[in-house]
């Protein structure tokens, strides 16, 4: 299976933003937090919103056994205990965007919650289809239409596939899928006024530099001390592969796991601290650079490889370049905005179901104490960082590159 993205992008589930704690706030002024009346949908138009089938009532029989009857109530009470705090929070975030549009006069309609379901779906499969979207956007940027229509269909019915066998593994519903998505929709609405015309030629030309110029492709350990950094030195001086050593002691959750791996970036690429992106390219390919101290963490870097830059004339690519740039400021005050919503459910959601309301109440513990943690740690780098200050430097020998 064509591994995806990122569970969805931005995250499947309130839940899961909400436990993820401590929750980011938007840079705006704070808003009061919902009253319970605020998760009931508002009057939209009935072209604002895909039709929805019927729900049945709890009494009523959803089937039959000969004598033997299974009625709504008999159903809904274990598909709540087992995923009813999950869903709730779900349909929560959805019917508080759905205020946030009616309020400010816009509407959703059906094919925008259709254009965000195959963006979706697009954007989770991005790296695996790299190949076929470089094909795509050449044929754009070519403006041969035909050619670019038939690579999205053949990209639509690979990534359908993929994204089936992404449901079925992941054991997430279509219906939570549609939820999320849906929900999305409606943040896109508010989002897309907040950004439009932002983007400057300066950013163009930034981005140019990052996708077109020259780039490397590194792999690197990242450990929280001194201690630890020093350790892995000397796992490479004894002759132990990067990769291994990388998997077995870097702290970093994404790039661990897959020996250190860092996809290939430029000196404009944004994400990464500046001092980690210079060490990376002042090095010689099959180098180790020096210890970089980077955003409270300590990094050795491999060097794998130098990719020259693409011969590519900015004026024929400034235009889909600028799609980009205004999708990913439209991603980040979408994820701005869905965090405003969460900050809403945790101060103001009050459960009456006894059930869910004891689900809700082990969650916000459960946040709680990782915050806690999380402090903590901070608190343990800290007194490293101010050890380190007052001991003496490392030597020469102590920081060679290993090879």
């Amino acid at each position: 299976m064509r591994k995806p993205v990122a569970a969805l992008g931005a995250g499947l589930t309130l839940l899961t933003t909400i436990a993820a704690a401590p929750l980011a706030r938007a840079q705006e002024p704070e808003r009061a937090a919902a009253p319970a009346s605020s998760l009931q949908p508002p009057a939209l138009s009935e072209a604002s919103v895909a039709p929805a089938p019927p729900v049945p009532s709890p009494g009523a029989v959803l089937a039959q056994i000969g004598p033997v009857q299974v009625t709504g109530e008999q159903v809904l009470r274990p598909l709540l205990e087992g995923y009813g705090l999950n869903i709730l929070l779900n349909v929560a975030q959805l019917q508080m965007a759905r205020e946030g549009v009616a309020r400010s006069n816009l509407t959703v309609t059906a094919a925008d919650i259709a254009a965000e379901r195959e963006r979706t779906i697009e954007n989770m499969f991005k790296d695996s289809n790299e190949k076929q979207l470089d094909k795509l956007r050449a044929a754009q940027d070519r403006r041969m239409n035909e050619e670019a229509e038939r690579i999205r269909a053949e990209l639509r019915k690979d990534n359908e596939q993929a994204f089936e066998q992404f449901l079925q593994n992941q054991h997430i519903s279509r219906a939570e899928f549609d939820v999320v998505t849906e929900t999305n929709a409606y943040l896109r609405k508010l989002a897309e006024p907040a950004v439009a015309g932002k983007i400057t030629e300066e950013n163009l030309q930034q981005a140019f530099g990052a996708l077109y110029g020259e780039t490397v492709r590194c792999r690197h350990i990242q450990v929280p001390n001194l201690q630890e950094i020093q350790e892995a030195k000397r796992r490479l001086a004894a002759g132990q592969p990067f990769g291994k050593v990388a998997q077995d002691m870097s702290r970093n959750p994404s790039t661990g796991a897959v020996g250190g791996q860092v996809p290939a970036f430029s000196l404009q690429t944004q994400g990464y601290p500046q001092n980690f992106k210079d060490a990376a390219f002042a090095l010689k390919e099959g180098e180790v650079s020096d210890v970089v101290q980077a955003e409270g963490s300590y990094h050795l870097i491999l060097l794998e490889k130098r990719i020259p830059p693409k011969v590519v004339k900015f004026d024929d690519v400034k235009q889909s370049i600028r799609k980009d740039l205004e999708e990913r400021a439209v991603q980040a005050t979408m994820k701005q905005l869905r965090n405003q919503l969460s900050d809403q459910a945790v101060q103001g959601m009050v459960i009456n179901d006894p059930m869910l309301k004891q689900q809700w109440d082990r969650m916000l513990a459960k946040r709680q104490a990782e915050i806690k943690d999380k402090d903590e740690i901070r608190r343990q780098l800290q007194r490293e960082r101010e050890r380190a200050t007052t001991q003496p430097a490392p030597t020469g020998s102590d920081l060679a590159p290993s090879r």
